[in-house]
């Protein structure tokens, strides 16, 4: 199968955890994976492991907050075909405990990674969506978005503002074809949750 013919995959956070097992699955299921994240030491072992198993892997590193690392990710990655069948935003970031001691800056931190990160992520990969026939987006939202989780305060609140995010753009881009959904977890045995 070519290169342009093959369905494709950009995850964010995709070095570990959720995004990793993500990416690992698509591959297996055929599909081109562009992998990307903070973590590039967690990047190249990835490929290794797709590769290893007969899949093809794109990595890069990509500050889900910087829209110039995600308009390179996606232009690298698409090249001259501009496919980009699935987008999975499922970069982010949680500190857990009570409010009043999280560092305010911490707090900033889990919005700029967790709400703005998913928005710069859309914002950008829209027209290789838009272009691209039958397009997904899946939202990494979590089970804290169903009601304020204490001692998750902040977290929890950007998983509301994803939600609602998802749930507006389901609307407003169905005119283009392109799907909008949330992933609701609950807690998953991942690095992000240890202590």
């Amino acid at each position: 199968m070519g290169e342009s013919a093959k369905p494709t995959i950009v995850i964010s956070g995709a070095a570990a955890g959720i995004g990793r097992a993500t990416a690992v699955l698509f591959a297996r299921r055929g599909y081109r994976v562009g992998a990307y994240d903070v973590d590039l030491a967690g990047l190249a072992s990835l490929r290794e492991e797709i590769t290893a198993a007969g899949g093809e892997a794109a990595i890069g590193r990509l500050d889900v907050t910087n829209q110039q690392d995600w308009s390179e990710c996606l232009r690298d990655f698409t090249g001259g075909s501009g496919r980009l069948d699935i987008l999975v935003n499922n970069a982010g970031i949680l500190s857990s405990g009570r409010f009043e001691e999280i560092p305010l800056e911490r707090q900033r931190a889990i919005v700029e990674v967790n709400v703005c990160g998913t928005m710069a992520g859309l914002h950008t990969a829209f027209p290789y969506l838009r272009d691209t026939k039958g397009a997904q987006v899946v939202n990494l939202c979590s089970a804290s978005a169903i009601y304020g989780q204490p001692e998750l305060a902040t977290y929890s609140a950007t998983k509301f503002a994803v939600r609602g995010l998802t749930e507006a753009l389901e609307l407003e881009w169905r005119r283009y074809g392109i799907r909008v959904i949330a992933m609701w977890p609950l807690f998953v045995a991942t690095a992000m949750v240890d202590g």
